[in-house]
């Protein structure tokens, strides 16, 4: 991958190039040169449901792929990570960074016939920020007010430095829902978004589909009539769907390329900057203890993992960002004795807790092959030290409101969403956040992450996001274990626009099929 990090905090004009992971681009794939059915169906099999369709109450990242089709967002994530208009048509920052204003386009309509608006876009930041079940309000906690001064522009008045927001805006933050419907009481069922498709038909655990919308703005996003999205877990069973020609893209895990490229299908690695990592529950014993939580990142041997599980597809890191990442802070490396496999180590620092007998704690395991395939590799690794896993299975889109809503569970190991900007990786360390309901932080973090909004370039922000990065490695709320670049496949039919590359969370803006 070349990772690449310009953070775009004015833009105008131009299209979208389409992307859906931030700072990484291989220069595109090629798929079918054909001419594109304009009635075809493109199918993509993933392995789970939204948590919701709703992208307020979304606490799950990875429902992007159905929010893409379902609604507009403010502003787009090109594959370079670069920020593009989109319902924005321009943004900056005014009054020496106290406010964001964004000009609008004119020509949107939300599938239930309102109109979109300035008044549509401060209903919808007001709504996420206040909803009482909201799972975005702390991305927003920069906003003070928003106005809508004409009817299409937008004032976003911050109280606080706010750099990260226009990134934050190309996202679940950013997605608009037709005002109109916020109180539907099957909004998390059916959305009602400006959006290039239309839901048809939802079953949950097996298949949403979806039409085009032949209103939208944008004719050149939809190039298949219809789009299903199908659920299967098992990543043999999603190869086999391919081949067979029940779909048009998957991912799959590594263990599974030879099968898919035997099969005649079309493989190439993910565009990923997903990593796993762990998360705690920081409020209660044995890991509201940052040295137990410490003993878990020295237990675990990284690189066995990637080597032994996941065919080197990946490699080990200790912050949540990439290494080719722009905002990569160097000093913060497995390399680094304190962050690096060290058992020995572990079982001291468990010892110095008072848990020198071993301690016993309940691990969530997301139902996903790849999810079990990491816990299974780590459980004896843990026990090496003194640490007993007592596993549970847990639905995987609902993973997030089981561990911090309801809050069941000692620890788990998910995958993390495709990069923001890097402060929306580590935000979750502050109070107030969704996912750190027992407010743990430090000050020492609070005062970095705060440096890490301040300037208008990368460079100016650059030593306020590496404090940050050090300071997190003393809370430790969330451990670091690997980036994942897992391989995609699809078939000999699929049209893909110039420079997209599959990615791990996939959009399907310019993707056609040829029958």
């Amino acid at each position: 991958m070349v990772l690449v990090g310009t953070l775009a905090l004015t833009a105008c004009g131009g299209g979208n190039g389409g992307g859906s992971e931030e700072g990484a681009s291989t220069g595109g794939v090629t798929g079918a040169t054909g001419e594109i059915n304009p009635d075809g169906t493109f199918r993509y099999i993933f392995v789970q449901n939204p948590s919701t369709m709703d992208p307020h109450r979304s606490g799950n990242a990875w429902d992007m792929i159905f929010f893409w089709l379902a609604y507009d967002q403010l502003i787009w994530k090109n594959e370079a990570g670069e920020l593009e208009p989109m319902l924005a048509t321009e943004w900056e920052f005014v009054d020496d960074g106290t406010a964001l204003e964004m000009s609008l386009r004119d020509d949107v309509t939300f599938i239930d016939g309102e109109p979109f608006n300035a008044e549509a876009v401060k209903a919808n930041l007001e709504r996420a920020m206040t909803l009482e079940e909201s799972a975005i309000k702390g991305s927003l906690a920069r906003i003070e007010s928003v106005e809508a001064p004409e009817e299409f522009k937008v004032r976003i008045n911050l109280n606080g430095p706010g750099a990260n927001l226009p990134s934050v805006l190309s996202e679940r933050a950013g997605s608009m829902i037709s005002p109109a419907a916020f109180d539907n009481p099957d909004l998390d069922q059916n959305p009602v978004g400006s959006g290039m498709a239309k839901l048809t038909e939802y079953i949950p655990g097996q298949v949403s589909r979806w039409e085009r919308n032949e209103d939208y703005w944008d004719p050149e996003a939809a190039k298949a009539k219809n789009y299903e999205v199908y659920v299967q877990t098992a990543s043999p069973t999603r190869v086999n769907m391919l081949s067979t020609g029940q779909g048009e893209l998957t991912y799959f895990m590594p263990q599974d390329q030879e099968s898919a490229q035997a099969s005649g299908l079309n493989v190439a690695p993910s565009l990923s900057t997903t990593e796993f990592r762990w998360t705690f529950n920081s409020g209660e014993p044995p890991f509201d203890d940052p040295k137990v939580r410490h003993a878990v990142e020295l237990a675990v041997d990284r690189q066995a993992i990637i080597d032994g599980v996941f065919f080197g597809a990946g490699y080990p890191i200790a912050q949540h960002l990439p290494p080719d990442h722009w905002a990569y802070n160097p000093d913060v490396t497995i390399e680094n004795p304190d962050y690096g496999y060290d058992p020995e180590r572990a079982k001291e620092l468990l010892a110095e807790a008072g848990y020198e007998d071993g301690v016993e704690f309940e691990m969530l395991i997301p139902a996903l092959d790849d999810h079990r395939a990491i816990a299974e590799a780590v459980i004896p690794m843990l026990a090496e030290v003194g640490l007993t896993a007592e596993t549970r299975v847990v639905e995987s889109p609902t993973t997030p409101v089981t561990f911090f809503s309801r809050q069941e569970g000692n620890a788990y190991i998910g995958a993390s969403a495709p990069l923001l900007d890097p402060t929306n990786q580590y935000e979750q360390n502050l109070e107030g956040q969704f996912r750190n309901p027992w407010n743990n932080t430090s000050e020492e973090f609070q005062d970095a992450w705060e440096r890490s909004l301040e300037g208008t370039t990368n460079e100016e922000r650059l030593p306020g996001i590496h404090d940050m990065i050090a300071e997190e490695k003393d809370l430790r709320r969330e451990v670091p274990v690997m980036l994942f670049t897992p391989p995609s496949a699809w078939t000999d039919n699929v049209v893909f626009p110039e420079g997209y590359t599959p990615a791990y969370t996939p959009h399907f803006r310019g993707v056609g099929v040829t029958d």
